[in-house]
């Protein structure tokens, strides 16, 4: 059966394939979904695993991911087994996960679950086990069940109550038409708006930003007899916004490999990261331990626990142009458009340097997905940006938060 209905008409599906895909790059990465969509259903869901790899799930069928949900419902941990018996029937739910990735999910008649069991049974594991009802799985040796070694059994727990009927429904797990997917995470497609709806928008950041810059006091001129953009070059003596986004997302990205423990807020400045982390059934020895593997330091304080990333910047090299502030900021409010259309840059204030002109403003980032935020990112290529921080809330994938930046220009 490729799905279960629940008592309220939600479908939990059961894949008919899932897989690590390798990005490449963004545009084969459409390609090898879209062939096997082909194949395997047009529904799908998407998530980054790694840096440079997604785990994706196809189904010919709407609904919510059935394992996945499952898993998520208790946290995710590595490996875990959960059987629940369905009521009126001589079948139960069954998933297995391994290594943090659904193995087996589904409905399946009782006498057949001890057989998808045994191929554990040479294998190292560390399951957390739940069972509700009578399932032929038990803790213990027990004749007409299955078990298994203590040394392979990290938990096993009794429920009092089947979980089905109460799972959540998780937005991250809906399988989706795969066009959708793939515009929502930015891979392949271009953003398309109404144009009066961003020229509208652009027309309204447009006239902030004059009346902003008209309004400002003048402050006196600093210059130096000798070089009156000194302060200027000294400002854009700092590492180039791009490569600091680049190093903060390869450590946010090092963030969802954390064994048993998930990344919640990030504040980032060039060169240093701090994660607030919470345990999914992580151990603090097992966050150690990764530390020590990824250069990283845990430090554990009165609020949380933290992880800390530090990496050295390079500074980029003295500009040799000033280009007119105007002409910067018009450049990036259409580049930045194509990637993430709408009005999120708020302009916080302007001022007059005398040679040249300085203004901070800020990014509002509103549940988007790490891909977004790398495409962000690229567009601080080789314009004259300051990155001053970054303010990251992670939630089921999605981010929300804050970019805080100086241009400068004449």
């Amino acid at each position: 059966m490729p799905y279960i209905t629940r008592e309220d008409g939600e479908h939990f599906v059961i894949p008919s394939y899932r897989d690590v895909l390798a990005a490449r790059n963004k545009t084969q990465l459409k390609k090898d979904i879209l062939l096997l969509s082909q194949n395997y259903g047009e529904y799908i869901t998407l998530q980054r695993k790694a840096t440079n790899q997604y785990e994706v799930a196809f189904s010919p069928d709407r609904g919510y991911l059935l394992g996945e949900t499952i898993w998520h419902y208790f946290k995710r941990p590595a490996d875990m087994i959960y059987c629940e018996a369905i009521p009126g029937t001589t079948e139960a739910l069954l998933v297995i996960v391994k290594n943090s990735s659904v193995y087996l999910d589904g409905s399946f008649p009782l006498e057949s679950i001890s057989e998808e069991l045994i191929i554990f049974l040479t294998q190292k594991n560390d399951f957390e086990i739940y069972i509700f009802g009578d399932v032929p799985i038990t803790d213990t040796p027990e004749e007409g069940k299955f078990s298994f070694e203590t040394s392979s059994v990290k938990s096993f727990t009794r429920l009092d109550e089947p979980i089905f009927s109460k799972l959540p429904l998780l937005k991250m797990y809906q399988l989706q038409l795969v066009d959708q997917v793939l515009k929502a995470q930015g891979i392949g497609v271009f953003p398309y708006r109404k144009f009066f709806g961003v020229m509208g928008i652009l027309a309204l950041l447009w006239f902030a930003y004059s009346y902003l810059l008209e309004r400002q006091p003048e402050i006196i001129q600093q210059m130096t007899t000798t070089n009156p953009y000194l302060n200027f070059n000294s400002d854009l003596r700092t590492p180039a916004p791009k490569d600091a986004m680049v190093h903060m997302m390869e450590s946010l990205n090092l963030m969802f490999t954390l064994p048993g423990w998930k990344p919640n807020t990030i504040d980032y400045t060039p060169g240093a990261f701090t994660a607030a982390v919470t345990t999914r059934g992580g151990k603090i020895e097992t966050l150690f331990k990764w530390a020590a593997v990824n250069n990283a330091t845990i430090d554990l304080r009165p609020e949380g626990v933290y992880v800390i990333l530090n990496e050295k910047l390079t500074n980029r090299s003295i500009p040799h142009t000033i280009y007119p502030l105007k002409q910067v900021m018009g450049h990036f409010v259409d580049n930045l458009a194509t990637v993430y259309p709408g009005n999120h840059i708020k302009i916080n204030e302007v001022v007059n340097r005398g040679a040249y002109t300085t203004m901070l403003l800020e990014i509002t980032l509103e549940e988007i997905s790490p891909i977004v935020l790398d495409l962000i990112g690229d567009q601080f290529k080789d314009l004259p940006f300051v990155l001053k921080s970054v303010a990251l809330t992670i939630n089921d994938g999605s981010i929300t938060g804050l970019i805080s930046l100086e241009a400068l220009g004449n």
